[in-house]
C-alpha cells in the first residue's frame, strides 16, 4: 500500500520494486500499475462492447454481476460494473467515519467560525448550548 504512492516503480518483467525510473518500457509508477491502469482497462472494455474480454477481468476480479445487469451495454454497463466493483457510496461513507470528527467535537473549533462576538461573554455560553442542543436533537431524534 505505502508503494502504490511517490515515487515508486514497480518493473512486471522483473517484477521489483525501484525509487527510480530506470525508464525501461515496463516499469511503471505503482499507483499507474495497481489502480489506474485496471481501472481503465475495465472503462474501455465496458465502452467497446467487448464482452467476451470483460466477464474473465471481472472473474479474475471478483464482480459478480446479475444475468439481467450483464445484458447491458455501453455506458450503462460501465456504470453497473463500477457501482458493483468500487461501489464509491461506501467508500465515502467508511472515509468520513474513520476522517471526520464527531459533531460534537467539531462544534468546539467551529464556533469560532459561527460567532462572531465577544468570546468571553455570557450569551457565548448559551448559544454554543443552543447549537449543540440543536445538534444533538437533529442528530437523535426521539
Amino acid at each position: 500500500m505505502e508503494r502504490l504512492w511517490g515515487e515508486n516503480f514497480i518493473d512486471p518483467a522483473t517484477k521489483k520494486w525501484t525509487s527510480k525510473n530506470t525508464s525501461c518500457p515496463t516499469c511503471k509508477r505503482g499507483f499507474f500499475q495497481f489502480c489506474y491502469e485496471p481501472i481503465k482497462q475495465i472503462i474501455n472494455t465496458c465502452m467497446n462492447d467487448q464482452k467476451d474480454k470483460l466477464w474473465p477481468l471481472l472473474q479474475k476480479l471478483g464482480v459478480s454481476m446479475k444475468s439481467e445487469e450483464k445484458d447491458l451495454m455501453g455506458k450503462a454497463l460501465m456504470k453497473r460494473v463500477m457501482q458493483t466493483w468500487l461501489p464509491a457510496s461506501s467508500a465515502l461513507l467508511e472515509m468520513m467515519v474513520f476522517h471526520l470528527q464527531s459533531p460534537v467535537m467539531a462544534q468546539k473549533y467551529r464556533v469560532e467560525n459561527l460567532y462572531d462576538g465577544p468570546l468571553d461573554d455570557h450569551m457565548l455560553v448559551q448559544l454554543g448550548t443552543a447549537i449543540l442542543t440543536v445538534l444533538l436533537c437533529s442528530m437523535y431524534p426521539r
